[in-house]
């Protein structure tokens, strides 16, 4: 089977017309511009264009015989040393842009953070179809529990949690108010009195963070970014360490 030049030199990175050109310079030898617009099927004037990148590139050249100026493609051997040499200066610069890349996250601000917002009853079916729908290997929860079965519907709440299904996510929760039928997958630890009381609940999840309001209108906004949920889940994890090494008693 014929090897399909135009697509080969179009693959390894020439455009489609410096491909049409070289073959056709290649095909015709030395002449003039005219002969090979014609045979590459481009007007005089794009040729030129074409020519001139290609001469960049050191795959054409040009001479002048009386005064008529003529053109020639390059050896194809010519060829193959440019293009190593493209893949050689590729491999360099995609080495030098790995290893730019904390930098040029710090110049963009890291991960462009999506933030959602929502409000009334939809906040909270919203808020456990994303948890669902991150598929998250562990649900990191802050609550005031009390707060949640004072403003919310139980049967609401029961709804919603059907969004979230039978997963398999582990749950870890630091909660102040008294626990109500509490998840067999989840450990809980209550949060010092000194860590103070929030009004509703944050959850930490694959790469969100989900703030709900439980006071007065009820509000949920997921914040979806790397950067937040790693340094998010950095502070759980340290209330998580204290509550758990000195545990709440009841005066």
């Amino acid at each position: 089977m014929p090897t399909d030049f135009l697509k080969l030199l179009t693959d390894l990175g020439l455009s489609p017309t410096e491909t049409r050109v070289y073959l056709a310079s290649l095909k015709l030898g030395p002449t003039s511009v005219q002969e090979i617009a014609k045979k590459a099927k481009l007007s005089r004037t794009a040729s030129y264009d074409v020519i001139a990148s290609l001469q960049e590139r050191g795959l054409m050249s040009t001479f002048e015989r009386g005064k008529k100026k003529y053109f020639a493609a390059e050896d194809p051997e010519r060829a193959v040393s440019y293009f190593r040499r493209r893949v050689h200066d590729l491999e360099d610069q995609i080495e030098m842009f790995s290893r730019s890349l904390d930098e040029m996250k710090m110049l963009t601000g890291g991960e462009r953070p999506v933030v959602r917002f929502f409000e009334g009853r939809e906040a909270l079916f919203s808020l456990f179809s994303d948890l669902s729908s991150a598929n998250a290997k562990e649900l990191l929860e802050l609550a005031n529990v009390d707060l949640v079965y004072e403003k919310l519907d139980p049967e609401i709440l029961a709804e919603a949690r059907k969004a979230f299904g039978t997963s398999k996510t582990k749950v870890r929760m630091l909660h102040s108010g008294e626990l109500r039928n509490p998840a067999k997958n989840a450990e809980f630890c209550r949060l010092l009195p000194e860590f103070g009381e929030i009004g509703g609940e944050i959850w930490i999840y694959g790469d969100r963070v989900a703030f709900s309001q439980w006071v007065g209108k009820m509000v949920v906004v997921i914040v979806q970014s790397t950067v937040f949920s790693d340094m998010a889940r950095t502070l759980f994890n340290a209330a998580w360490a204290v509550c758990t090494a000195q545990p709440y008693k009841k005066k």
